[in-house]
């Protein structure tokens, strides 16, 4: 217990927080039950609005770094953020409202766990709050854990109250998503990250929102639902019907929408295979008559004032020395897509040196364009795969191969191995092409005076 803590057990504010919560409590168990009257619903607002302020008062009686607030990304649009700086804190607490920010205040410096609401996506982003602050996660792990909550915890699931879920209530909700979702086992593994991060952080004894964590041990139940993870490269890649379906519907999309920067992103990566980062960084100065110069990636990571994305001067593939990138072919398709952006931009006045910038000139970001990408695949089109990786391996196996490219100039145009290419991104195509490799067979055995006579 802090120091705070202790001071405040015994403070006259800590007894009248303490009724207050009990009574909010109440209510709101009969609001979940469809008990609450129109007056309780008032009653419950102005108890609600009282407890805010109290824990206010005490917040700011001993908290000694300024209130700031700032901006970030998140879902492709900017939103206004909470921060402060807590000296016991390596990572400054923030929130998206200013009551949410006193209320992680609060909870550091006198233990409180009162939550304005005990849905399973206040917990969730509770735990994910805490777990941001004690933890000091990679970005990418905050992402994935983002990005999965979305995947699999529909709105009805996460407005629930996590007190009253039962484990049977929760065992069938886990059983209609291995149902319906064809997860594999990695991805049930995530869906089940979530669940397992929200129900430790409230049953944990520090927050005592529930008394045990009803998130199954056993997986059989679940696993048995879900496909095999060893997916081969066909299983990861965009089909070109598929391929199609995305163009078709981004073009669309680009002509309809004033602006669409991620629309015209995702055309250029479904025709040249770049990846996911390497789209934010492209310059036009990258850009030549006949060539795309690949040579740069955006990263990001966590400062005090928020997510920071920075231009690193090398790909993926170069680990930090760079090697001067590499060149893909600047074909009349991609010349077509970015030749309409630089029309676009130029008619709304935007002067940037990044080819994929925003309305006010700013690079795109990844999680922008992973977002877009998401809710074009999956949201609008329905299809089993939402990730740019997709493109890639579709490149390769359903282009370069039948173009005849030797795997070694294929690996050149990815910007990997001949060993990553031939094991992750190589597959055979299927059986529709069947037939033209008879055909070359029979020319082969033809040219070469192979008799095929019994």
């Amino acid at each position: 217990m802090s120091l705070y803590a202790k001071e405040f057990a015994s403070d006259r504010l800590a007894n009248e927080i303490q009724q207050l919560d009990m009574q909010i409590t109440s209510l709101q168990k009969e609001k979940h039950e469809g008990k609450l009257t129109d007056v309780g619903a008032t009653y419950l607002k102005e108890l609600t609005k009282k407890e805010f302020k109290l824990k206010e008062q005490k917040v700011l009686e001993i908290h000694e770094n300024a209130i700031q607030t700032g901006t970030l990304m998140k879902n492709g649009k900017e939103k206004t953020y909470y921060q402060t700086r807590v000296k016991t804190l390596k990572t400054p607490p923030r929130s998206y409202s200013y009551e949410g920010l006193i209320e992680k205040l609060y909870n550091h410096y006198y233990g409180g766990t009162v939550l304005s609401d005990y849905s399973f996506k206040t917990i969730f982003n509770a735990a994910l709050d805490e777990k941001i602050r004690t933890e000091a996660p990679k970005e990418k792990t905050i992402r994935d854990y983002n990005s999965s909550y979305k995947a699999f915890i529909t709105d009805e699931f996460g407005a629930k109250d996590i007190r009253y879920l039962t484990k049977s209530n929760l065992m069938e909700y886990m059983q209609v998503i291995t149902q319906t979702m064809n997860l594999t086992k990695k991805r049930f593994y995530k869906f089940k990250g979530i669940l397992n991060l929200a129900y430790r952080y409230a049953s944990s004894s520090e927050h005592g929102i529930i008394q045990h964590n009803i998130v199954p041990d056993d997986n059989i139940p679940f696993i048995k639902n879900c496909k095999d993870t060893n997916a081969r490269p066909e299983e990861k890649a965009f089909q070109p019907h598929e391929v199609e379906r995305i163009r078709k519907y981004l073009w669309k999309r680009v002509n309809t929408l004033k602006y669409d920067v991620n629309g015209y992103a995702i055309l250029f990566s479904s025709h040249t295979g770049v990846r996911q980062g390497e789209i934010p960084s492209l310059k036009w100065d990258d850009i030549s008559d006949k060539m795309i110069h690949i040579h740069s990636q955006q990263n990001d990571r966590m400062t005090s004032d928020g997510k920071e994305y920075y231009y690193n001067p090398t790909t993926k593939n170069e680990k930090g020395d760079s090697k001067n990138g590499r060149y893909i072919p600047l074909t009349k398709d991609v010349k077509f897509i970015l030749t309409e952006l630089k029309q676009k931009q130029e008619a709304l006045g935007i002067h940037s040196e990044w080819v994929f910038a925003k309305e006010d000139g700013e690079w795109t970001t990844t999680v922008a364009y992973y977002e877009s990408l998401y809710k074009v695949c999956v949201e609008k089109l329905g299809l089993g795969l939402s990730n740019n990786h997709a493109f890639r391996i579709a490149l390769n196996s359903y282009v370069l191969i039948p173009m005849g490219l030797n795997p070694a100039e294929r690996a050149r145009i990815l910007g990997h191995s001949v060993k990553t290419n031939l094991e992750n991104y190589t597959f055979s195509r299927d059986k529709e092409y069947l037939h033209e490799i008879g055909d070359m067979w029979d020319a082969f055995n033809e040219a070469n005076g192979i008799s095929v006579a019994v």
